[in-house]
């Protein structure tokens, strides 16, 4: 009778001790997930807001969602406040850490453009207030650790107006992690277009049908990267993953009358990084990359 006393109290202990590394575990394997929202260039002149209304972020990991964050009301912003690195902040929240490969924006009814007259359109965003505006892209959620995500949403290939007049809001944003993108800071001469935009490709991918009037519901350089529009000379490309790219400058013509512009010509360009001449631009984490270009149009 003692003996049996004896296993079964040895058996109590083992399977409480299991129990308590259970839950430990279990703990331990959660992980910070914050989400920011920037934007890049925007083709559309006449814009001056694309709003959307958050109610919920979700994060998707073989077929499973899994909530990061959700808000007692929800969330309003206007994308194209935040360029040239800035990010609009959606709060944080902690999920299983692991290997994702999507996030969802849960929207309320009511997401708009608005004009610069004053006007306001609505868009439409497939989905957006059911399964969600989907972003897709591989990332990982630490054991016990924080994740800063981006989600560029990159108004110039997202945002499109269709040849029924809508206003749509495509799923072609990327996932970036902040604390592994870098930074490209570029100063532009011999330019006499009225307008440059930069475009970012990976290495030999760019091609130059892409120059074309695009399809409808599509927009020009859509294998691009990232964009930004040259101001007094300087241009900045936040978040940029590691790896090898090529820039392409694009210039555009004026039409005051009707404030617009429009496409006139396109170019692979070769950089000057820490006084090399380069055809192909290396980025590597956490950097902040220098670059000078020299245009001939």
């Amino acid at each position: 009778m003692k003996t049996f006393k004896s296993i079964l109290a040895a058996i109590l202990i083992v399977g409480t001790a299991g129990f308590l590394m259970s839950c430990e575990s279990e703990l331990e394997s959660k992980g910070t997930a914050s989400i920011g929202v920037t934007d890049a260039a925007v083709d559309a002149e006449n814009i001056s807001g694309v709003y959307l209304k958050v109610n919920e972020v979700q994060a998707t990991a073989q077929g499973k969602t899994k909530t990061v964050v959700a808000f007692d009301s929800p969330k309003t912003f206007n994308v194209m406040d935040y360029q040239s690195g800035a990010t609009y902040d959606l709060g944080e929240g902690q999920i299983d850490a692991g290997s994702y490969s999507e996030l969802r924006f849960i929207l309320d009814e009511g997401s708009y453009v608005k004009f610069k007259d004053g006007t306001t359109a609505d868009l439409d965003v497939p989905s957006g207030t059911t399964s969600g505006y989907k972003v897709k892209g591989d990332y990982e959620i630490n054991s016990d650790s924080r994740t800063n995500l981006v989600v560029d949403i990159d108004l110039r290939k997202a945002f499109v107006k269709t040849g029924s007049g809508e206003y749509k809001l495509r799923s072609t944003a990327r996932i970036v992690n902040k604390d592994r993108s870098a930074v490209i800071n570029g100063t532009v001469s011999g330019n006499t277009a009225d307008k440059v935009v930069v475009y970012a490709y990976e290495k030999g991918t760019y091609k130059e049908s892409e120059t074309a009037e695009p399809a409808d519901g599509e927009s020009r350089f859509e294998n691009s990267i990232n964009s930004a529009v040259v101001a007094n000379g300087q241009f900045t490309m936040a978040y940029m993953e590691e790896g090898e790219y090529d820039l392409i400058a694009v210039a555009y013509d004026e039409n005051p009358e009707e404030d617009t512009y429009a496409f006139r010509s396109a170019s692979e360009v070769d950089m000057m990084v820490a006084g090399s001449l380069l055809s192909v631009l290396k980025v590597e984490a956490n950097a902040n990359i220098n670059v000078l270009i020299n245009l001939d149009f």
